[in-house]
């Protein structure tokens, strides 16, 4: 014989998908499973099975099986092919002459096949329970000792003696004392029940007490002594029976699961609420056994993919056929390295599915070892491409936006510019020069500085425009601003205000160049001749000055009296300065 055990796998039975389903989810099952067909012929046991229960190579499950307990066990099997599930107890002699004990539960496991059926079988050990129970010589001190300090509620119901017994935690569950009354009779106990759990009670209790073993458990909902509802795990099972094989006593305990069905339905609402959300998201989620390459998709993630269920998901398979070949090689790349790190890490790239569409995932991970020693990788996936499409569209439309400021912008300043400026020398207008005034006016007042205004008029101009034309004279504006400009210093205002005049404002300190001074310098450079079309056309300027300090500057009176000044230059003749002086 093999140290290690061989299956044997009937010839009644061929190898199938579904087949491979069942045995490969048995395999992740826990708890020891066999998958048997009628005749008790072995055709899977999972790896808990293996180490715990078959000891030596088998065909046939009942090899295993304690003779006085095979017929049962052959019988249980007939009625899971009428789909019923059950359980039993089965005893099996160990190769060290032990017995060991199991509950078996029996449910049929369908293969899709046209073969017969196949049936799951799993196992609980409970040698250790049945020892106990055979150990038990004063079971009765023991049995109330474990009444005292049990929260499970114990309850007798003996038929042939006619007695009832509950114990101190079976009253304690539905709030009652010792000194509380039971309920008068059956119908008066079941009107404690919650109205949609009383014919299932009812049925459960008759089959119980005919010592059916599929009734052995049911749960169900009854009125608290103070009022709300709990909920309630029944077990019961026939211990006594008379000579007719008629059961005669009844034995069981109710146990309170309120908090765990509360549990439940918060897990459930819980998990209702994510299915909701990944739903409504349409996020797909997946789970991937990087051991043994096994990788399971939600219905979500075949849709994203444009795939059915049917598609074989492993790792380095389906999904790695989407990638966009410009992204495969750094998405690749990134999985293995934070995989290598046990990183949670996200993503985004390109799939290309089988309609030749293009969209865009983005993809987030999480990895871990499970409880077999398994490394394990979970994550979500979900199509971004309408919403990476509208950012897209969004990001052009600011740019565009951000364009159209600017234009709008730039509009603004040539508005605001030439509202604010002579068309022709580019100078400040008389609006501009107004407002600089004002604003000087506000500034200087109460201070040591003050404001000098100079009003220049060109000698000459008409002439010019006369013998010339208007060419010449716009010309020679052109020229005078220029002049004026590398004349005057950059804190000197100078404004065209109309015509052949300008007006220059400067700030009077002490310790600046008068006012005069400057004036002197403006009629020297405009002496100078400008050269039109080989013509030398020479101009000349006279300019009037009025100069103001100390507090309330009176810019529009200033203005005026530079004005004025100016009219007593051109009335002496010209080509000079003239300060105005108020006449007493």
């Amino acid at each position: 014989m093999s140290s290690k055990p061989v299956f044997y796998a009937g010839p009644t039975i061929s190898p199938s998908r579904d087949a491979g389903s069942l045995t490969g989810l048995f395999d992740a099952i826990p708890l020891p499973v066999a998958l048997l067909d009628w005749q008790a012929r072995l055709h899977h046991a999972n790896k808990a099975l293996k180490a715990n229960w078959c000891p030596f190579e088998v065909e046939f499950f009942t090899d295993l099986i304690d003779i006085e307990d095979r017929s049962d066990f052959l019988a249980g099997l007939r009625r899971c092919k009428a789909a019923a599930d059950g359980q039993m107890e089965l005893r099996l002699p160990q190769p060290d002459g032990t017995l060991r004990w199991a509950l078996v539960h029996l449910a049929p496991a369908p293969t899709g096949l046209d073969t017969p059926y196949l049936v799951a079988a799993s196992f609980v050990d409970i040698t250790a329970l049945k020892t106990r129970f055979a150990d038990l010589d004063i079971w009765e001190s023991r049995w109330n000792k474990a009444l005292v300090g049990s929260s499970t509620g114990v309850w007798d119901h003996d038929w042939k003696r006619g007695e009832k017994y509950y114990s101190p935690t079976w009253r304690r569950i539905r709030g009652m004392t010792e000194d509380d009354p039971l309920p008068e009779s059956t119908q008066a106990w079941l009107d404690l029940l919650h109205p949609d759990d009383r014919d299932h009670v009812i049925h459960c209790i008759d089959r119980q007490n005919e010592g059916d073993p599929d009734y052995t458990v049911f749960e169900y909902r009854e009125r608290h002594k103070d009022g709300h509802w709990v909920w309630i795990e029944c077990r019961g099972d026939c211990v006594e029976w008379d000579a007719d094989g008629k059961p005669t006593r009844i034995v069981g305990t109710d146990t309170d699961i309120t908090a765990r069905k509360q549990a439940e339905e918060a897990t459930a609402r819980m998990a209702r609420r994510l299915d909701m959300a990944l739903e409504i998201s349409g996020i797909g989620t997946y789970e991937c056994d990087l051991t043994t390459g096994v990788v399971d998709w939600d219905d979500r993630m075949y849709r994203i993919y444009g795939v059915g269920r049917r598609e074989d998901v492993r790792v380095g398979g389906l999904w790695e056929t989407f990638l966009h070949p410009a992204d495969r090689e750094r998405v690749l790349k990134n999985v293995d390295e934070h995989m290598q790190n046990g990183d949670r890490f996200s993503d985004q790239y390109r799939a290309v599915l089988r309609d030749g569409s293009d969209r865009i995932i983005r993809a987030r991970t999480m990895t871990f070892q499970d409880g077999n020693g398994h490394k394990m990788t979970v994550g979500a996936n979900w199509d971004v491409t309408d919403d990476v499409g509208l950012h897209h569209e969004l990001e052009r439309a600011r740019i565009l936006a951000e364009a159209r400021n600017i234009e709008l912008e730039a509009a603004k300043d040539r508005i605001e510019h030439s509202a604010m400026h002579d068309y022709l020398t580019e100078l400040p207008n008389r609006r501009y020069l107004d407002e600089v005034l004002d604003r000087m006016a506000t500034q200087y007042s109460g201070s040591e500085a003050g404001i000098a205004i100079l009003h220049v008029d060109l000698d000459r101009f008409k002439q010019i425009n006369d013998r010339l034309g208007h060419d010449a004279g716009d010309a020679m504006l052109v020229h005078t601003a220029r002049t004026l400009r590398r004349t005057l210093s950059e804190d000197d205002f100078i404004a065209r205000v109309g015509g052949d005049e300008f007006v220059v404002v400067s700030q009077l300190r002490a310790v600046e160049e008068p006012a005069s001074s400057v004036a002197t310098r403006m009629i020297d450079a405009l002496r100078e001749p400008m050269i039109y079309e080989g013509h030398r056309c020479r101009v000349g300027a006279s300019i009037g000055i009025a100069s103001q300090r100390g507090d309330a500057i009176d810019v529009r009176q200033l203005l005026r009296n530079s004005d004025i000044a100016l009219y007593e230059a051109k009335r002496q003749g010209r080509n000079r300065y003239v300060w105005f002086t108020a006449v007493a």
